[in-house]
């Protein structure tokens, strides 16, 4: 995600990006994408020297009123359909080069769609299609239970989301710091000048007095920080 200039970074729905699995760029749009190539970014630039490249497993999904579905992959090559169409869980793996690369599923729990997620990731090869129609579902629930033979490189997680509290925290506390100071110099100014004067003057730009009110009117000012 990182262009010609090292200090600009393309992220989000419209950038294309090396996606791993493919072996190629290409451009997802969704908004899952856009969020993690962000956070991946964020990390990349934060602490460069733990973050590794993206590898990043294409996801898309909708839900419609009682419908709901999720993809993982890619929809290229042979389809094959597995489950009830009639009922509520149903969908396809698609196979390309003897290797799963693809898996739609509607209406699944969610151990389901994370086992189909990483059935897809871990791209295991196929010999028997009638066999994998056959076992359907439960094709991916036994992949995903297998480890793969290599662990992926880190991708922006949870990791870069604590380096924002920090900041977020920071700016809070500057802000209450000086919004407190203002006060307290806003009354010891007041104070001061009631002292002196035994009302309160409010003053032109050229220092002459427009306005004096009586100690006993109380005046309020409001402050706001963006």
């Amino acid at each position: 995600m990182q262009s010609s200039n090292t200090s600009v970074y393309a992220v989000g729905d419209v950038a294309a990006f090396p996606v791993k699995m493919f072996a190629e760029t290409r451009r997802l749009e969704h908004v899952d994408s856009a969020r993690k190539s962000a956070r991946h970014a964020v990390a990349a630039i934060m602490e460069p020297e733990k973050t590794g490249e993206f590898d990043y497993l294409p996801f898309f999904y909708s839900r419609v009123f009682t419908l709901s579905w999720q993809f993982y992959g890619d929809n290229a090559g042979e389809v094959i359909h597995f489950g009830d169409f009639s009922g509520k869980t149903f969908g396809p793996y698609w196979i390309n080069k003897g290797h799963l690369v693809g898996s739609f599923l509607e209406g699944g729990t969610k151990e389901q769609y994370e086992a189909i997620a990483k059935a897809t990731r871990l791209k295991p090869a196929i010999e028997d299609l009638g066999e994998l129609e056959r076992q359907g579902l439960g094709f991916a629930l036994t992949a995903s239970q297998k480890p793969s033979s290599s662990s992926p490189p880190l991708v922006a997680g949870s990791s870069n989301l604590v380096i924002e509290k920090p900041l977020h925290a920071w700016y809070a506390t500057a802000g209450v710091i000086v919004a407190a100071s203002v006060a307290t110099f806003a009354y010891w100014y007041g104070r001061r000048r009631r002292s002196k004067t035994g009302c309160d003057c409010f003053r032109n730009s050229d220092n002459s007095v427009n306005l004096c009110l009586p100690n006993s009117i109380r005046i309020e000012f409001e402050f706001e920080i963006w």
